[in-house]
């Protein structure tokens, strides 16, 4: 098997550029959905939208993290990751949360008080930072994160069983799914998985978000 040995740099600098094409995503979805939003001021968008503003929060944490770490590295001054990453989960903890919880209230706010889900979001957002600082750990945070993910999936399809124009909803939800999943799995063990196979699913990451977007903008039209 060929395996492309790529500086340390170079690696930083495409996790970098990953980062920064989903921030840039997740921020264009919830400018898309502001007109309709603005038009309709239908609560259901408004909480989607503020999912994906969340999102786009927790990517720019990650983002400001990679920077943080290739200017390091090109600059020969070494902050401790034990230091550095750890403190950079707590808002991407917290944010990556928020987003899940909000994507999950966008299909049940008529049942619960915003009050009730905002303490109650808060709480387990809070919980999950701390678990993610206290573990060192972004794949029991992503995994924990993923549960919830899951849950959101199963209260769509459960909500919205016979209506053939929801269909288009949960293919959205089953996306941002797959999304989640597939970043997940580059969480995992550098060891385990090369530079051209993180890069394949990053690249596949980013092509799934982008059928995200133009599903979004179908929706909003």
């Amino acid at each position: 098997m060929l395996v492309i040995n790529m500086p340390s740099y170079e690696m930083f600098a495409v996790e970098l550029i990953y980062t920064l094409v989903v921030v840039f995503l997740c921020f264009v979805v919830y400018y898309k959905t502001k007109g309709i939003y603005d038009l309709t001021k239908y609560k259901g968008i408004g909480y989607f939208r503020n999912a994906f503003l969340f999102f786009g929060l927790a990517y720019a944490s990650r983002f400001i993290l990679h920077l943080v770490q290739l200017t390091t590295f090109t600059f020969d001054f070494i902050i401790p990751k034990r230091m550095v990453f750890p403190l950079f989960m707590i808002p991407t903890g917290y944010f990556s949360t928020m987003a899940i919880f909000y994507l999950a209230y966008s299909i049940i706010w008529k049942k619960i008080k915003y009050e009730h889900f905002l303490t109650f979001g808060n709480t387990i957002a809070v919980i999950l930072s701390a678990v993610a600082f206290i573990s060192r750990s972004h794949i029991l945070l992503s995994i924990l994160q993923l549960l919830l993910l899951i849950f959101s999936i199963v209260l769509i399809i459960i909500k919205h069983k016979k209506p053939r124009k929801k269909l288009h909803t949960k293919a959205l939800y089953i996306l941002i799914s797959i999304f989640w999943l597939i970043n997940l799995f580059l969480l995992g063990p550098r060891r385990l998985l090369s530079f051209g196979i993180k890069f394949l699913f990053q690249l596949i990451s980013i092509i799934v978000f982008i059928i995200i977007y133009y599903k979004v903008k179908k929706w909003v039209k």
